[in-house]
């Protein structure tokens, strides 16, 4: 989303599009995940062993902190993918976990767009002679994104 917003930043993507298509990406991953744990999440939590001390600690802050967990485990790394499983296995409200993870993709939305707003003016200010090769920047930083996926995916297999 970073490199999106930079080139929205640039005039080459409209920075609403930008937002609203991570915002509306990031929460329905979120809730595919929650309904995921809600209806297999148990099953499949007890047979991977590998994440096993991830799912203890998430537990545990789950117990005790249910609402900041809700609020603040997309900022962790690591932790993105398994904790609305994790979530969706607890006995949390859908409707708290659906409201919660609203508030939370909003505000991550904000932080990461500002982020990348203001570095993409840092872009522009300090590296005026990159308007030569901006493209090729955007277009390696899209390709390297796709390269780290699809090595991700063989890996699993």
């Amino acid at each position: 989303m970073l490199s999106s917003i930079i080139a929205a930043h640039r005039g080459y993507l409209s920075i609403w599009i930008v937002l609203g298509i991570g915002f509306f990406g990031t929460l329905s991953g979120d809730w595919f995940y929650f309904f995921l744990g809600r209806r297999k999440g148990k099953n499949w939590l007890m047979k991977n062993q590998k994440i096993k001390t991830r799912i203890e600690k998430i537990t545990n802050w789950l117990q005790k902190y249910p609402t900041l967990v809700i609020l603040v485990y997309r900022f962790l790394y690591g932790f993105r993918t398994i904790t609305p499983i994790i979530i969706g296995t607890s006995d949390i409200k859908t409707l708290s976990f659906l409201t919660f993870s609203f508030l939370s993709t909003f505000m991550w939305c904000l932080i990461y767009g500002s982020l990348g707003y203001l570095f993409g003016e840092i872009i522009k200010t300090q590296l005026a002679h990159i308007e030569n090769i901006e493209l090729y920047i955007i277009g390696t930083l899209v390709l390297t994104g796709i390269i780290i996926y699809f090595i991700k995916k063989g890996r699993k297999k």
